[in-house]
């Protein structure tokens, strides 16, 4: 069996090529890994060819292995916002490394996942304009809250490189603006450029910012007066609808507009939720105008105390009164009667002369005493009788009911006689 010239020519070519590439395998995925010449030890001297900020392992290996924090991570809305102010270096060596330590703190940070970066440290001084020199230097926690509150960073943290003793010293001031208070760390090495200082730094930071990191709650509360302030204790959310992300924990809801009732609650806010308020403010007025309220009282007490009672008591009728009148008029009648009584006892009277004790006058007024009498007794004993005779009768009766009228309209049945009865006699 003969072989083709052309592929005994194409064998050769493969095996001629395979041995340099096999060479520079480096790991077996054909990167080229031995650019760095520098045979230095990364305890000595970082590589220079690393990433601006970054200190190197052995290698020409980044110690970040090439990921991105400066964007924050999908999922961690809710994570406290950290921000690294910058690095004060009074000397000129460590001045000359103040890059590379200023990234590396702030990679190390944010990459404990604890936190959200809240600006890049080299937008800082652009963001704290005046401010900025002041808090580069700042160790107490008067002098950082306005610029944690500017930076909206709930971690803030500062620090110093600088030479002290036979030594170098790195001082980290790191602001908690949920309790604002401020922490201090402090690292020491040989020399600026030292990867090991560098990385026990970025360590001791990340330790720090992991212990005072805690998860924001979200709180969104919904207002119906647009104009209405809205307010957590002493610090003001804004106005209106409002979502603001708080550190977890009671807080005192305050919502407040001119004109209207305030409204104060004491909301809970639990780590990593969202708590959501609706709010609605009531207007401010004069009470609505109508009798006090013990007048109120007393009038449905009075109102009870009839019911109770089954219906008007007894000298609140007319029927008394009227039985009054005529008993009085029989009274009057009764005396009048008297009186002509004795007129007419004189005038049967005689001494034995013939003349009568009275004058013509005087039995005339008699006859009318007489003729008034009987009307006065008549008429007043019938209205006593009547009257006295409603008191007794109407009572032992209930009142008839609205919807009695309706069979007396029809005139059918006793049952619309006997309302008919109680109406007429109740309106007597």
């Amino acid at each position: 069996m003969r072989i083709p010239v052309v592929y005994v020519a194409g064998l050769v070519a493969l095996a001629l090529t395979a041995g340099p590439a096999r060479a520079q395998e480096g790991g077996g995925l054909g990167l080229d890994l031995s650019g760095d010449a520098n045979t230095e030890t990364p305890q000595e001297q970082p590589a220079q060819d690393a990433p601006e900020g970054t200190p190197q392992e052995s290698g020409g290996m980044g110690l970040d292995l090439g990921l991105d924090l400066s964007a924050t991570p999908p999922g961690v809305d809710l994570q406290p916002r950290f921000a690294l102010v910058g690095l004060d270096t009074p000397e000129r060596a460590g001045a000359a490394v103040a890059k590379r330590w200023v990234g590396w703190l702030q990679a190390q940070a944010l990459r404990t996942g604890q936190v959200a970066k809240a600006t890049d440290a080299t937008q800082v001084p652009q963001e704290l304009e005046a401010e900025y020199e002041n808090t580069l230097r700042c160790e107490s926690a008067e002098c950082f809250k306005s610029s944690a509150d500017t930076l909206d960073a709930d971690v803030l943290t500062t620090a110093r490189l600088s030479q002290e003793g036979g030594g170098w010293t790195l001082r980290l001031w790191t602001y908690d603006r949920d309790r604002n208070v401020v922490e201090t760390d402090v690292v020491t090495g040989r020399k600026p450029a030292d990867s090991n200082f560098i990385r026990q730094a970025g360590a001791t930071l990340a330790k720090r910012v992991s212990e005072l990191a805690r998860p924001r709650s979200l709180l969104k509360v919904s207002v119906n007066v647009s104009q209405a302030v809205v307010r957590v204790g002493e610090r003001m959310l804004g106005v209106g609808t409002v979502e603001a992300k708080l550190p977890p924990g009671e807080v005192q809801l305050i919502v407040e507009a001119d004109e209207y009732t305030p409204y104060t609650k004491t909301v809970t806010l639990t780590p990593g939720k969202t708590e959501e308020v609706q709010v609605r403010l009531e207007l401010n007025g004069p009470a609505p105008e109508g009798p006090p309220a013990d007048a109120v009282a007393s009038v449905k007490k009075k109102k009870s105390s009839k019911s109770s009672s089954g219906g008007p008591s007894v000298f609140g009728r007319p029927a008394l009164y009227t039985a009054v009148v005529g008993l009085a008029a029989v009274g009057a009648g009764v005396a009048l009667g008297m009186s002509a009584q004795g007129v007419a006892e004189r005038a049967r009277t005689s001494d034995g002369t013939g003349v009568v004790g009275v004058t013509r006058r005087e039995y005339e007024a008699a006859r009318q005493q007489s003729t008034l009498s009987s009307a006065l007794m008549a008429g007043g004993g019938a209205l006593a009788g009547g009257s006295l005779l409603w008191l007794i009768i109407v009572p032992a009766r209930s009142a008839p009911p609205s919807s009695s009228l309706g069979p007396v309209s029809t005139g059918t049945g006793g049952t619309g006689s006997t309302a008919l009865h109680l109406v007429v006699g109740g309106s007597f």
